[in-house]
This record gives structure tokens, sequence and C-alpha cells, in this order.
């Protein structure tokens, strides 16, 4: 019976030493092929920082620059349901954390999107645009509590946003599955059912631009130059930057809540990259990105070194 009990546990060792050698062949194989798969991707890469709070149970979303700064801040939602996350990080990976609060109650929400104009911050979630001053955030201290107030309701999902001096932006994510939203719009890039609206900073309740985009859209950027990035994931599929032009975009002749909607369905560039990016902002002549494929939610980004906010030349 021992002598059994010995020739199982050995042959059970075996078998997990020769699954974990598959393992880590398999990862060493693709460390490798990774280049060639996202040759583009990589050749117009820059690692930035290190991408926090990966190993907190933290679930990153949402980035954004701090002017004049090298300060970074990501937005996100924790795996364990407890209070979402600000993150504060820079170039010398140097970063802490605030967590966030609505009306005094814990915001557990998304928070699928962060952006920033002047003092004020910009948070996405759940059909509406929260904002509270940067002063609460970066003058906080690890563990702090945030306060983001009510926010107003904009007239999309609002899973993520993106500001410059004269606007913001909010879109919403649609993938014909599990998130499904319902501006139904015919272009030359096929069907759209998505679409990001334009508010001015004086007043966020009434769009004055609509723009109808492609499915799977997790962030959005405007370049000075009059480029408009989208990236897109889901899953384990591969990530998309998809490149247009801001002036290509065409009015599709009807309004929505009394703002023109153009369809953006001219793509003049996909760059393919690594699974599951996450949102964009605009700093120094690159966009600024990270993936959540490395947070303790999803792990195998740990193995494929996804675990940086990176720049990419577009």
């Amino acid at each position: 019976m021992k002598r059994i009990l010995r020739l199982t546990l050995r042959i059970a060792f075996y078998a997990l030493a020769a699954v974990l050698a598959l393992v880590t062949l398999a990862t060493s194989i693709f460390n490798i092929v990774k280049f060639a798969i996202y040759s583009e991707y990589y050749s117009i890469k820059e690692n930035v920082a290190i991408n926090p709070g990966l190993y907190d149970g933290f679930v990153c979303q949402g980035i954004c620059a701090v002017d004049d700064t090298d300060k970074i801040l990501v937005s996100g939602y924790m795996k364990n349901k407890s209070p979402s996350r600000i993150y504060v990080t820079d170039t010398d990976d140097n970063s802490y954390f605030v967590t966030l609060s609505k009306a005094g109650d814990s915001f557990t929400g998304h928070a699928g999107g962060i952006s920033m104009n002047g003092d004020t911050v910009y948070i996405a979630n759940g059909s509406r645009l929260y904002f509270f001053p940067l002063s609460s955030v970066l003058d906080a201290k690890e563990g702090d509590v945030v306060e983001i107030g009510e926010g107003v309701k904009v007239n999309n999902s609002a899973s993520f946003c993106y500001a410059d001096e004269h606007y913001v932006y909010v879109g919403e994510f649609h993938d014909g599955g599990k998130y499904v939203t319902d501006h139904k719009y015919d272009t030359a890039e096929g069907t759209h059912y998505a679409i990001v609206s334009r508010y001015t900073h004086d007043d966020l309740e009434h769009p004055d631009k609509i723009y109808s985009i492609r499915d799977r859209v997790q962030g959005i950027c405007f370049t000075p130059d009059g480029k408009v990035i989208l990236s897109t994931s889901y899953g384990l599929t591969d990530s998309h930057y998809y490149v247009y032009s801001d002036a290509d975009a065409k009015d599709s002749g009807e309004t929505l809540d009394g703002a023109p909607v153009y369809y953006l369905d001219n793509c003049l560039r996909d760059v393919k990259g690594p699974a599951m990016a996450e949102g964009l902002d605009y700093k120094s002549g690159r966009i600024i990105t990270l993936t959540e494929s490395a947070s303790d939610k999803y792990i195998f980004g740990k193995l494929f070194f996804a675990n940086k906010i990176v720049a990419l030349e577009i």
C-alpha cells in the first residue's frame, strides 16, 4: 500500500513538473514571438513607468497625465469590491493611492476613465461624469478618501473620458454581448452602436457634438494635429489602436439631444497590440496607455511583462 502511495505521489510530482515546464516553455516562446506578432506596436512603444497597484487587487482602467509634471493618474476598481482608487505615480515609480467616496458613501464603481483640465479631474462611470479638484488627489496621503460628488448624468453609458483645454469627451463601450448600448448608426465602417459625446467645461449637461464609434472602445484621445485615437480590447483578443482624422469625421445630417452626429468611420491606421488595452491620454507628442492584463484579476500579463505604462508614438 505504501509503495502504491509513493508511486502515485511520484507520478503526480512528475506530471506537475511537466505541466510547469510546458507553461514555462510556452511563456518563453510567446515572449519572443510577441515582438513579431505586434511588431508595429513594439516599434513605437517606450516604457514610461511601472503600472501601479498590480499586486493590490486593483484593476486599472483610465489614465491621465498631470500637466507640467511627470505625475500620472490611474483610475480603476478593486477586485474585492472595496472602494475604487486613483493611483498617483511618476516616472521614477513613486506612487500612492486614494480611495473614492460618492456623496459620503464608498464608491465602488468601475471608474472607467479619468481625465483632467486645469484643476478639475473627471471620472466616467455608469452614465455619469464626476468632477472634483485635482488638488484633493495631489495633496492627499496614501489611503486618504477623496470625495467625487454626485456628478452629472450624460447621454451615454460613460465608460471612458478624455479632456483637453476646450472640451471633455465621454464615451461608451459596446460589445454586442454582455455590454450593449443603443446608438445605432450605419456607417462606411459598418454599423456603429456606441457614441462619444463632447461637452464644454462650463456645460456638462448639453453635448455640442456626437461621434459615432466602433465597438469595444476602451479609450479615446485627440492630438493637437487633428488625430483621433481609439483603443479597443475585450478579453484575450488583440488590442487595437485605431487612428482617425477629426477633420474627416462625416456629418450624418442627424442630431442627438440637440447635437450634430458625426461618423468616425474612415480609419487611417490600425496598430495591433497585446490584449486588454485600456484608457488613453496625450502627453508630449505621444499617447500614453496601459493594460489591465497584469492585474491580480487576470494575472497572465505578469508573465508577459505587461506591467508598464507605455508611450506610443502614433
